[in-house]
């Protein structure tokens, strides 16, 4: 096992100034201040290149896992809906950068002028299920320009890790759209 750059209370720190910005908000989440209890560390990390600490946040009904990646000393993705004990035994084809790679590379193409928060990780969540999605799931928000007609300014990106590719997205009104497969209609159509 190697020695990690950060302790478990400067993870902690992480997670703890990361919930304080959320609970000004609307958000009530709490962190056990027991680190035996609430933050852990592992060596290896799915997505992640080198050790990362997780730490279990309370949320309403389930825990939310905040993963903080050893290396960067920054939050690198949320967990939702994953007991604790079935952590070590995820492994995933995307890594992070990879996730952002089709992320920005999907937002270029479908011309969406979206912006992925610079910290990243505080826009990314990874599911072990999500509808419509075979196998693991990850979730990017990106923030794009308010619309004329109404509805939010944030987008949410759907990836299959398996397919290691864009499934569906969330527009700022909270609609399932697939501007990929609108592609191939279009297509389909000129044929």
């Amino acid at each position: 096992m190697s020695n990690p750059k950060f302790s478990a209370l400067q993870a902690l720190n992480v997670a703890q100034e990361y919930i304080n910005k959320r609970n000004n908000n609307y958000n009530h989440w709490t962190i056990d201040s027991d680190t035996n209890k609430s933050v852990q560390y592992y060596d290896k990390f799915f997505a992640l290149t080198g050790g990362a600490w997780v730490v279990e946040v309370d949320f309403k009904d389930f825990e939310e896992f905040l993963v903080i990646s050893d290396e960067e000393e920054v939050i690198s993705f949320s967990i939702l809906g994953i007991d604790r004990n079935k952590l070590p035994k995820i492994y995933t084809q995307l890594t992070i950068d990879r996730l952002l790679q089709i992320s920005r590379i999907y937002n270029d193409e479908y011309q969406l002028e979206g912006v992925i928060n610079s910290n990243s990780g505080e826009s990314i969540a990874f599911y072990e299920k999500f509808e419509g999605v075979e196998g693991y799931s990850w979730i990017i928000d990106i923030k794009v320009p308010p619309s004329p007609f109404g509805g939010g300014d944030m987008i949410s990106l759907v990836l299959s890790d398996e397919k290691e590719c864009v499934e569906y997205m969330f527009d700022p009104s909270g609609y399932p759209v697939t501007p990929h497969l609108e592609d191939d209609d279009d297509e389909d159509e000129d044929d």
